[in-house]
């Protein structure tokens, strides 16, 4: 099996999951936060949103830099 189709697989598994998961986040609770020391929900769910770009980075790209300091390119 090819690399990629190993990772297409892989995100045909997971991007219902997210998708459901994603959906569950109630309007207008981006600042709550289950404790002190814990992230805001709504940035866990913005990372959950963007995470199956990653993978197409990683493929399509030398390197892997989720936050660059140029910003999007």
């Amino acid at each position: 099996m090819k690399l990629t189709e190993l990772l297409i697989a892989e995100l045909d598994r997971e991007v219902p999951r997210s998708r459901r998961a994603l959906q569950e986040v109630p309007a207008g609770k981006y600042d709550w936060k289950p404790h002190d020391r814990s992230m805001i929900f709504g940035y866990l769910a913005d990372m959950v949103a963007t995470m199956p770009s990653w993978i197409e980075m990683g493929v399509t790209k030398n390197e892997l830099d989720v936050a660059p300091a140029a910003g999007a390119a």
